[in-house]
């Protein structure tokens, strides 16, 4: 009995004095790698759970901020810009251009629409008149005379210029050698002075001219063209036709590539021609370029003076005067309120006629 109960004792105390075995680690340990008491917060320089990180000397710096020293910290951001300093540095950058255009375009308007209701010659005081300005170039014959032959004038440029620029852009697109040479040969009269075209024609047109030697050549009697009331206008007209046109063709050129090949592809397998594709594929694309020549066209051929002044002044017996030739000489005459009653008749024609034509396109379109 006794003997039993010393060996029960014996396997206690050898049981107790052997070695446990490691237990099998766990899927969490084993993708966790082995324990790092920095990591699981037990180092002396875990984030406390408030986020402050310790610094060595002890002292906690607030959530998020970077320990001194870290020279990985990032840069702090500077603010941004209000939106009324950018307004103000704005507004000091187009300062100077808007000062000039006050002083030179905005005061100058006002004065002159004011000007229009006065008696006014540059010396004395205005005196104001209401419309009897107004009413008086309604009733002056060269009034008149100039707004017909401005009429006129604008009504050929318009027609012939126009037609002569999508004429030259057609062949042009299609041209497959030389475009560049040719685009560039068009346009070139375009980038030339007013008053050097206007000089070169009147040189070909006069009785000694260039064109008459050509005429004499072939035995047909010369021409005075720019004497002759009867074709002043006219030839005035032909050197401005010349001398713009070229400007249309590049804009009518550009409109044309810029049209996709698959409407002409389209065209073609329903079997249109030339002339049903031009109407029904080309001619629709255009709508938006010919709004703009025309009004651009308008606006030019209404303002023009440089042609008149240099090759005949206005004359023969003012068969070439046009509106704004009639408001330069009234400026000249000193006769500043009629000058300025004038210049705003015909910025208020203007203004109508670019509305109109810019309704009848939308209509069209």
């Amino acid at each position: 009995m006794k003997s039993s109960d010393n060996e029960a004792e014996l396997a206690a105390v050898s049981k107790q004095n052997t070695p446990r075995p490691e237990t099998a680690a766990s899927p969490e340990t084993t993708r966790r790698g082995p324990a790092d008491p920095y990591r699981d917060g037990q180092g002396p320089e875990s984030p406390s759970p408030g986020g402050a990180v310790p610094e060595p000397g002890g002292e906690k710096l607030g959530p998020g901020r970077p320990a001194r020293g870290d020279r990985r910290a990032k840069p702090r951001r500077r603010p941004a810009v209000s939106r009324r300093a950018q307004d103000r540095a704005g507004l000091a950058l187009v300062a100077p251009a808007l000062i000039l255009t006050t002083i030179f375009f905005f005061i100058p308007m006002v004065l002159s629409l004011w000007w229009s209701f006065t008696k006014y010659n540059g010396n004395r005081p205005p005196q104001y008149v209401g419309l009897k300005n107004y009413a008086d170039l309604m009733s002056d014959p060269t009034f008149t005379a100039a707004a017909s032959n401005t009429a006129v004038f604008a009504i050929v440029t318009m027609t012939i210029g126009p037609f002569l620029g999508l004429v030259s852009a057609l062949l042009l697109n299609r041209a497959r050698a030389f475009q560049a040479f040719f685009r560039s040969a068009f346009f070139l009269p375009v980038t030339m002075s007013l008053v050097v075209v206007a000089s070169m024609w009147k040189m070909i047109l006069n009785d000694a001219g260039l064109l008459n030697k050509f005429l004499e050549f072939f035995g047909i009697p010369g021409h005075d063209w720019l004497a002759d009331p009867s074709t002043s206008l006219m030839s005035v007209s032909m050197a401005s036709i010349w001398q713009g046109f070229g400007f249309e063709t590049v804009i009518f050129l550009a409109a044309l590539q810029s049209i996709p090949r698959e409407h002409y592809e389209a065209a073609a397998v329903d079997g249109a021609g030339p002339l049903r594709t031009f109407m029904a594929v080309t001619l629709p694309a255009l709508r938006p370029t010919l709004l703009f020549v025309y009004v651009m066209g308008t606006i030019g051929a209404f303002q023009v003076f440089d042609q008149i002044y240099v090759m005949t002044q206005g004359g023969p017996t003012s068969s070439t005067t046009t509106l704004v030739y009639y408001i330069v000489e009234r400026f000249h005459s000193f006769d500043l309120g009629k000058a300025s009653a004038a210049a705003y008749l015909l910025a208020a024609f203007l203004a109508v006629a670019s509305a109109i034509q810019m309704k009848i396109e939308r209509r069209g379109a």
